[in-house]
């Protein structure tokens, strides 16, 4: 069986293509070019595949995109309509976790929290082997915890996210910004900024050490609430985890409720393709 995963995130889109185990493609498109999903539907009807995997950065119910912050144009469409019913649906922070659950950095554990750190910030939760999705299936949004009360306005429609500090869209914003004020060239991208600290750029540094506070104060709080066997970051933005590794770890260890730092936190294994795995598992393993 050959099965067709598309791992649809809020800047660029990837997919691989799978048979008996084995990844045998794989590739990346800027999902401006497949803005809309008729236009999605165009670009994977040139692969041959017996079932297609569509994991989605948004909210999804009963193939209804409910809400899909970075993808406005994709609301209020019936997925199930355009692509099949056939089709398997799921958030593509869950697919990332079960990826890395059952393949990755994660593989053998049995209760795994999944953090990515892109456009936006998503959250998966597998529990022996299993998504965790809440009793509506729409759980685990955790880039729209509110971190700060008076926080700045977020796509979502609400104030302070976890998403309105830590996505790359509006983190680069900040850094701008202060790049600017400081009289400096602005980073265009988090890449950048990353360069830009690799380099010893000390402004850039400060801002990869406040960017690890923010992620320290939202993953203090979930494991304060799921007391996870180990937590899986990934995500673009994970490539540059030694820059905010420490301004992290310190402010979890500030907020933690035991005070004591034991459960374990590592940076993706799987990189790009957690998600592509994620979802392979779940058609031939899970029976979706």
């Amino acid at each position: 069986m050959r099965v067709l995963v598309s791992d649809f995130g809020g800047l660029r889109v990837k997919w691989g293509l799978f048979e008996d185990g084995k990844l045998l493609e794989r590739g990346i498109t800027d999902s401006t070019s497949v803005s809309r999903p008729e236009k999605f539907k165009e670009f994977i009807e040139g692969f041959e595949y017996d079932r297609f995997v569509l994991g989605f950065a948004g909210l999804v119910k009963d193939g209804i995109v409910l809400h899909a912050p970075n993808h406005p144009s994709w609301d209020g469409y019936n997925l199930h309509r355009i692509f099949g019913g056939d089709v398997v649906i799921e958030n593509d922070a869950n697919l990332f976790t079960l990826g890395e659950a059952i393949y990755g950095a994660a593989k053998g554990r049995k209760f795994v929290l999944g953090v990515t750190l892109g456009t936006g910030v998503g959250g998966g939760l597998v529990i022996n082997g299993q998504i965790v999705r809440g009793a509506g299936g729409l759980g685990m949004e955790i880039g729209h915890i509110t971190i700060g009360i008076e926080g700045p306005p977020c796509n979502c429609g609400s104030y302070g996210c976890a998403e309105a500090y830590l996505g790359g869209a509006y983190f680069v914003d900040r850094a701008a910004r202060l790049f600017v004020r400081h009289g400096k060239s602005p980073p265009k991208s988090m890449k950048h900024l990353e360069e830009s600290a690799r380099m010893g750029v000390r402004l850039a540094r400060s801002l990869w050490d406040e960017y690890g506070r923010y992620l320290g104060v939202l993953m203090a709080s979930l494991i304060n609430i799921f007391d996870p066997e180990i937590i899986v970051i990934g995500g673009g933005i994970a490539a540059a985890y030694d820059l905010f590794k420490e301004a992290m770890l310190q402010e979890i260890r500030r907020r933690r409720v035991a005070y004591i730092l034991n459960t374990e936190i590592v940076p993706s294994q799987l990189g790009p393709e957690a998600a592509l795995w994620g979802g392979y598992h779940l058609v031939v393993s899970e029976g979706v």
